[in-house]
């Protein structure tokens, strides 16, 4: 009866083992470290959830070697494949990623386990996903454009109307504009004067040069929908020069006296 037992007993330890065995997955031939030669991924199609997950992508960062797959569950959730019961060494993913765009990067994610189930290797199909999704969601470079241009070359003394000479300058400038052949996105001309005078007639004097500025971007074929002027007057000077009005003062305000202009290409 004894020898009985132990032969049962014996059989059935064998066939514990070898259904232990034949439950531990690794179809990429993971060692005890949870390390591979070569990743092997399932064919979409086969996936029990085939239409995947749109992951967090903060919660995707935080994954690292040495989480459980409690943990896993946690951030990333179930994986999306029939990967077995017990002593699982895969888990796979189809994940969803939303570019800026609008339009969706989808990459297949594995997660390789060591014999601790332990996670410890991480692997991508294509190889970069994220690199990818970040390289689409770059935004493109802008040129921005910073000009400043005095006033005494622009307009005679105390008036809105361009000299022909400032006239001149500001055609050459927007011809260079218009050779780079690079649209406009925004155009912002700021008119500024000295503090001599009152406020307010510092304030209409410096922008209505800074329109009339813009009437010859628009009459160079600059749309006027991306033109903003403004008139600072004297509130954001360059220079300071305390006294009162003398030819002296009046040269050394000369810097306060400007129109700049601001193009965003």
């Amino acid at each position: 009866m004894l020898k009985r037992y132990q032969c049962i007993y014996g059989l059935s330890l064998i066939a514990s083992l070898m259904l232990l065995s034949a439950c531990t997955r690794s179809v990429s031939d993971v060692d005890s470290q949870g390390k591979t030669v070569k990743p092997v991924f399932p064919d979409v199609a086969s996936a029990v959830r085939p239409e995947g997950s749109f992951v967090n992508l903060d919660n995707l960062r935080q994954v690292k070697p040495g989480m459980t797959k409690d943990q896993l569950y946690e951030l990333i959730g179930v994986p999306h494949f029939k990967e077995g019961m017990i002593r699982v060494k895969e888990w796979d993913y189809i994940f969803h990623f939303s570019r800026a765009d609008k339009s969706v990067l989808t990459c297949q994610y594995k997660v390789l386990f060591d014999n601790d189930m332990k996670a410890q290797s991480f692997f991508y199909k294509p190889e970069g996903c994220l690199d990818a999704l970040n390289a689409a969601t770059v935004k493109p470079v802008t040129h921005q454009i910073d000009k400043t241009l005095a006033a005494e070359s622009l307009f005679g003394f105390g008036s809105a109307t361009l000299s022909r000479e400032g006239e001149t300058e500001i055609r050459q400038m927007i011809a260079k504009l218009k050779k780079k052949n690079v649209p406009v996105k925004q155009v912002v001309i700021t008119g500024h004067s000295d503090r001599i005078g009152s406020r307010e007639k510092n304030n209409a004097l410096s922008l209505a040069r800074a329109d009339a500025v813009k009437n010859l971007f628009v009459e160079e074929g600059i749309s006027e929908t991306v033109i903003e002027t403004r008139g600072m007057g004297d509130s954001q000077p360059v220079v300071v020069c305390p006294g009162k009005t003398t030819p002296a003062v009046v040269a050394c305000l000369a810097k306060n006296r400007r129109i700049t202009i601001n193009i965003l290409e």
